[in-house]
């Protein structure tokens, strides 16, 4: 059986592959050369294809009997013009459609999809526990990832078991959240965003990559999953938690006009209080290896 991964070179994607064990792994990209020198020989086979141009086709003779769809334009990079959102929305509801028109036009749909979401798609639920039954949001970050998801589940009508796992802030060596704020952080600069109370759901990479293993070989394992670690925690215990790491301090909050004027629209998420917990994996028996944020800032840095 052999297993098809989109999104490879990124960085959730890299680590999932490392740690894969399938005797046949083929990537996606736009430019197979690249991605060939970044994944190396983790990978079988490279191929090419724009998601957002035109309808998958793999390789001849091969079915991909497993499938982990991890494509996405960065959210975090640039502004949010019509353009940027445009590819931000392409990239994810587009190239998912073209995959999985691809994969059906085959005539064998993979036994198994595990795709990305995001939290986003819960928008600012304050202070309440959120589970995978919470209503979802409307606003735009929230709006693609349900269409992303809509498009995903298409596959449940061909017998595909499909799960969607939301993705919360992603720690880990090499990539992520941390690869941003370390460097500010080093230098003293780090800060709370605003009060700080707002609570934010995080997920150690190893954990990410644990996560999408396990939904790939559980066929109990179907429908939305919160991909976050067990204990969210508030912004001014994550700017703590780092600091002490680093051992500098953090007392320069980030006001939220300043963080608009960098990074647009994209600003406002900064400052969503979005306190997620993983009630499916844990009732379902995944073991988180990083359950805890100091734990896992520990590992990064």
């Amino acid at each position: 059986m052999a297993l098809l991964v989109t999104g490879g070179t990124g960085f959730v994607g890299r680590r999932f592959i490392e740690n894969s064990n399938e005797n046949y792994i083929g990537a996606v990209s736009r430019n197979p050369i690249k991605a060939r020198q970044r994944l190396g020989d983790a990978v079988t086979e490279v191929v090419g294809w724009d998601p957002t141009a035109s309808q998958f086709q793999g390789p001849a003779g091969v079915h991909f009997d497993k499938v982990v769809n991890l494509m996405g334009e960065s959210i975090a990079e640039g502004r949010w013009t019509a353009a940027k959102k445009k590819l931000i929305r392409d990239s994810r509801v587009l190239g998912t459609r073209n995959l999985i028109d691809g994969l059906l036009a085959s005539g064998k749909p993979p036994s198994v999809f595990v795709s990305a979401s995001a939290i986003g798609i819960y928008g600012d639920p304050g202070e309440a526990i959120v589970d995978e039954t919470h209503a979802l949001d409307e606003n735009f970050a929230a709006s693609v990832c349900q269409e992303w998801e809509e498009e995903a589940n298409r596959l449940t009508d061909h017998g595909t078991r499909v799960v969607c796992l939301r993705i919360g802030i992603v720690l880990g060596d090499g990539g992520g959240a941390i690869e941003k704020m370390l460097p500010v952080f080093k230098l003293g600069l780090g800060g709370k965003l605003g009060s700080g109370k707002q609570w934010m759901s995080w997920a150690h990479v190893d954990d990410i990559s644990g996560m999408i293993t396990w939904a790939l070989g559980n066929p109990d394992v179907s429908g939305p999953i919160n991909a976050t670690a067990p204990n969210p925690v508030r912004n001014a215990e994550f700017t703590r938690t780092l600091a002490r790491a680093v051992n500098r301090p953090a007392f320069l909050p980030a006001p939220k006009f300043a963080l608009r004027m960098v990074f647009g629209e994209f600003a406002n998420s900064l400052f969503f209080s979005q306190r997620i917990v993983p009630k499916v994996a844990l009732d379902q028996g995944y073991e988180f290896k990083y359950p805890n944020l100091a734990e896992a800032i520990a590992d990064v840095v």
